[in-house]
């Protein structure tokens, strides 16, 4: 086992993070436990609790980071995008296909659900809002003269069908429907909206 003084506290909680991303990614949250982690970086579980609170914090920290790539791949892929409705069709593509190629992180950021009455920390809301900030920017060019609580209002509707899809597709219950193409079904839900 690791001695406490061999890494700094930063550096033992970078370390946990990493490897617990990396469990995540391999085994989801159905194989995820604090031993797990402790194990892989050679430290106690007494000395991961003594860098976070609980799993639940952890977990914070996962789906923060999450949200921030998530976020940082649509801005790069519609930024440079002139044609405002092609970029929210970009940009809900790029959702779907994130969650495609990184279940398991999706799957955290969704699934797990802090304690009742346990507040969402303010950081992830940010996040959340910046997110949200990119498609309300793209519709305000598609709807100039619209209100912001309008756009507010648009953008999370928006954002609730295509997470739908998202959902769907992940689960593979798409095909319920007769379809399995998510990239033409989102395309016309978008299409549709605008």
């Amino acid at each position: 086992m690791g001695r406490r003084n061999e890494h700094s506290r930063e550096e033992q909680r970078e370390m946990a993070i990493a490897a617990a991303e990396a469990l995540i990614v391999s085994e989801g949250m159905a194989g995820f436990s604090m031993r797990k982690v402790a194990s892989a970086i050679g430290y106690t579980v007494g000395q991961l609790y003594l860098l976070f609170r609980n799993q639940d914090d952890l977990f914070i920290v996962l789906n923060e980071r999450t949200t921030e790539e998530i976020y940082l791949e649509i801005k790069a892929a519609t930024q440079a995008l002139e044609d405002s409705a092609e970029a929210i069709r970009i940009a809900a593509r790029g959702y779907i296909e994130y969650g495609q190629r990184h279940p398991n992180r999706w799957q955290l950021l969704f699934s797990h659900r802090l304690p009742p009455g346990t507040p969402v920390p303010q950081a992830n809301w940010r996040q959340v809002q910046s997110l949200f900030g990119l498609i309300e920017a793209r519709l305000q060019q598609v709807r100039p003269q619209a209100d912001p609580a309008s756009l507010h209002l648009d953008a999370t509707a928006l954002w609730s069908g295509v997470h739908g899809v998202a959902v769907l597709a992940q689960s593979n219950k798409l095909s319920w429907s007769g379809l399995s193409d998510y990239g033409r079904l989102t395309d016309r839900l978008v299409q549709g909206f605008l």
